[in-house]
């Protein structure tokens, strides 16, 4: 009977063994990449400003000597402009799916159809668009 239970116990040990290692290992990532929390991107207003704010920033430090202080401000920011590419990209598939359906509604000449779709489609759009177009509007 002791024999089993010394057998047991080093199996137990040995089991338990790759798992400590494997928590140490993971600490040890989590040390060396820090994650941060991004800045929301909840409509298209917040992830416009958000990019325009953020872009700004990665431009000054991009044509910078990118010191490791640089770098680490990089991964740092780069989370906040995922999220808001998320968004932007989650926005224009319903504008191109308004668009579809503005077009679909062209060839059945059905008016409602396109300008209720056609709203949408424009008020995203123009909303996405409207700094480029004033520039441009100014020239």
């Amino acid at each position: 009977m002791k024999k089993f239970w010394v057998s047991f116990l080093t199996a137990t040990l040995l089991s338990a063994t790759p798992l400590v290692s494997t928590s140490v290992i993971a600490d040890d990532d989590e040390r060396q990449y820090q994650h941060f929390k991004p800045e929301p991107a909840e409509n298209l207003q917040q992830a416009i400003m958000n990019l325009n704010k953020y872009n700004a920033m990665l431009d000054e430090i991009v044509n910078g000597d990118l010191s490791a202080e640089d770098m680490a401000k990089v991964h740092e920011l780069t989370y906040t402009l995922e999220v808001a590419l998320a968004r932007l990209s989650k926005e224009l598939d319903v504008a191109a799916n308004s668009l579809e359906e503005v077009h679909l509604g062209s060839e059945q000449m059905n008016k409602q159809r396109v300008k209720g779709f056609g709203k949408d489609y424009l008020k995203t759009l123009n909303h996405l668009l409207g700094e480029h177009k004033a520039h441009h509007d100014n020239d």
